[in-house]
């Protein structure tokens, strides 16, 4: 089977070379772009240290479909540098300008040398491919070198190779995919079917971009004057079959109806034959009343639908039915022809009455005659508002699920494969403040008290770093700091609810305690001081000991540590960030004993100008930690709910705040210790 695969594609490259040499338009610009050289705009992103993800489109119909995925990426992940590819001309030419790539070029023939080479020069993080996309070779390069590979609006039929006997070569692509993101539960039950389970459905990413088209502003006078005071049917991309179905049913459809004829292909001979058909004016001449406009320009089909009542979409008499969610996006009923299987946005929309299948002049009359009722006209617009709701957002919820499963996929990686300088900074004072901690433990009565014990924060020389915490009359507690290399001396102290100095340890050490025994309760300010440092920033850490407190074994603490370090080389692996947070008076790491059903809540958190990035892991007695992220009103801006160790929530920074961020341990087999980090980029 792969001799033939590869028999085939090196066939069909050798027949669009050929037809070039003829004159072929097309194939002439199919050749002309894979004479371009982008290895050194390659290579210079890579100088810059940015990771590269990369997404393959065949051509600019499912570019438009990865669209709002690769958006939400890029807002979510700023530094991503993106290099896009195409199959076909369509796409290559309409996105060099895209400002969502910093790369436009052709796949490269699927070759194993090319693909090796390809993937040697882009050394991608991360690869997606949209839809239709099946490429053995650059597959199975990308597997080979570890790559995490994503298929996005995935569309699947009974009748593809996957799905036959004897189909192992087929099947086995599929196998390379990290995980595939499909539209519709019918494609996951197909891939479940053979085999494959690592299967999301997220719907359709173009419904985002046609919603946005619908909701952006657009005012044309020629279409508002032609379509004022009439109903109006728009046949959007029309090919001649099309043509003949729709000039055979106009004659029933009463006067005060208009037509749009919006042909696929501008071809100068057809436009001047449907002219004369149609006695249709020409939307680049002159007005001269006719019921009919031919749309013979390119650039506002999408926007134009907002004219009409009801819209026919061409090509389902051929090959291939083309957009039905752009006029969907409108609310409009849909009508096309018999070929739309390949399509499950239109199967959908058929099924819930929001569009219909015409096979002749007499069917598409009869359903025009049908839609003029004001009763089914309501309720095929109802279908489709309902379907373009139920799938709104398809874009974020892809774009969101690659970037847990590459979180995940780093965390599963051995820890010396994460590492991060900052991150083992943090962790490294962390095993200090743990270390004297657990010697106080062995020596006294004490305990590590329980919710809040541990934090981490950098400091600059000078600076302090206050944290507000609740005491327990009846007990004491012990306050500990230390700091990482380079530190000679860091003061401590402590504060009452009106903000009075009631202890310190001012001495000029690297180890600073202080032990009070509380007899009434209420909040105190805890603040470590900075005195002196080689460094002009260090990390500090602070540890909360107490009398009744639990205890927290070595083994248990250099596991959870681990693992944080890993999350937070995970973090920044993925893009979500560049540094720990590290303005005036925060905290870049939190730790916690919690048990099943306790939880801690971090007051008065501010929002940095770029991304904040909260993230947190727990010992193995922890087995689903939930953050909620909301404002001073307490109403949930964010949250992360799902039923697992390592919960995740990233929020921009428009308003600085304050916010409040909650933690909840939702199961555990006991007391365990969870680690919280704050991180931006």
């Amino acid at each position: 089977m792969e001799w033939l695969y590869r028999t085939g594609t090196g066939a069909y490259h050798f027949g669009i070379r050929a037809a070039a040499r003829l004159g072929h338009v097309q194939a002439a610009k199919w050749v002309a772009g894979r004479t371009r050289d982008v290895s050194s705009t390659i290579m210079a992103l890579h100088a810059t240290g940015r990771p590269v993800a990369w997404l393959h489109a065949a051509s600019l119909g499912e570019f438009e479909q990865g669209r709002p995925v690769l958006a939400a990426l890029r807002e979510a992940r700023p530094n991503l540098a993106v290099v896009v590819t195409f199959f076909s001309p369509s796409g290559y030419e309409r996105c060099q300008d895209t400002d969502l790539a910093e790369v436009v070029a052709y796949l490269p023939p699927d070759t194993r040398k090319n693909a090796d080479a390809w993937l040697s020069l882009l050394r991608p993080e991360l690869a997606i491919f949209v839809k239709y996309e099946f490429w053995h070779y650059h597959l199975g390069a990308l597997r080979a070198a570890g790559v995490p590979t994503f298929l996005i609006a995935g569309s699947f039929r009974p009748g593809q190779p996957f799905f036959r006997p004897y189909s192992g070569f087929w099947r086995r692509m599929l196998a390379t995919f990290t995980h595939l993101m499909v539209q519709t539960t019918g494609d996951r039950e197909l891939l479940a079917r053979i085999g494959i389970d690592r299967v999301t459905v997220t719907g359709d990413p173009r419904i985002d971009r046609t919603l946005a088209l619908a909701a952006a502003p657009f005012t044309n006078d020629r279409l508002s004057t032609f379509t004022e005071g009439h109903p109006t049917l728009l046949a959007g991309s029309v090919w001649a079959p099309d043509v003949d179905v729709i000039a055979g049913a106009w004659p029933s459809v009463p006067d005060n109806w208009r037509l749009i004829l919006a042909p696929h292909q501008l071809h100068e001979a057809e436009l001047e034959k449907w002219a004369v058909r149609f006695a249709a004016d020409r939307y680049t001449g002159p007005d001269t009343g006719s019921r009919v406009l031919l749309l013979d320009t390119i650039g506002i089909l999408s926007r134009a639908y907002r004219y009409s009542t009801a819209a026919y979409i061409g090509g389902a008499f051929g090959g291939g039915l083309h957009n039905t969610l752009e006029p969907m996006s409108y609310d409009l009923p849909v009508m096309f022809g018999p070929k739309y299987a390949r399509f499950p946005e239109a199967r959908e929309a058929v099924a819930r009455g929001g569009a219909f299948s015409v096979r002749s002049a007499d069917d598409l009359a009869a359903r025009l005659t049908t839609l003029r009722d004001p009763d089914a006209y309501a309720r095929s617009r109802d279908a489709q508002r309902d379907y373009a709701s139920a799938n709104a957002g398809a874009g974020g919820r892809t774009a969101a699920l690659i970037l847990r499963l590459l979180l995940l996929l780093v965390l599963s990686l051995p820890v010396a494969g994460q590492s991060w300088s900052p991150a083992d900074r943090v962790t490294a004072t962390l095993d200090g403040v743990f270390t004297k901690g657990n010697l106080l433990v062995a020596v006294t009565d004490a305990g590590w008290r329980p919710g809040l014990c541990l934090a981490v924060a950098q400091l600059a020389t000078g600076q302090t770093v206050s944290l507000e915490i609740r005491l327990r009359p009846g007990r004491s507690y012990t306050f500990l700091a230390s700091a990482e290399g380079g530190v000679s001396d860091i003061d401590l102290l402590l504060r009452d609810a009106d903000g009075t100095e009631i202890m310190a340890d001012t001495e000029p050490d690297q180890t600073p305690i202080l032990e009070l025994t509380v007899d009434r309760p209420g909040s105190y300010t805890v603040q470590l001081h900075l005195v002196d440092a080689r460094q002009d920033t260090a990390m500090v850490g602070l540890g909360i000991l107490s009398s009744y407190g639990e205890p927290l074994s070595n083994l248990t603490y250099r596991e959870v540590s681990r693992q944080f370090s890993a999350a937070a080389g995970a973090v920044r692996a993925t893009g979500g960030a560049s540094q720990f947070r590290s303005e005036a008076n925060t905290w870049c790491l939190l730790g916690y004993l919690l048990g099943e059903g306790e939880g801690a809540t971090v007051e008065n958190l501010t929002l940095p100008a770029t991304n904040l990035f909260m993230a947190a892991t727990g010992s193995e007695e922890v087995q689903d930690i939930d953050l909620f992220f909301a404002d001073a009103q307490r109403r949930i801006i964010r949250s992360d709910r799902d039923r697992d160790p390592y919960p995740m929530i990233e929020v921009h920074g428009r308003e600085p705040g304050p916010y409040r961020l909650r933690l909840e341990v939702e199961k555990a087999r006991g007391t365990g210790l969870v680690l919280l980090g704050f991180f931006t980029n």
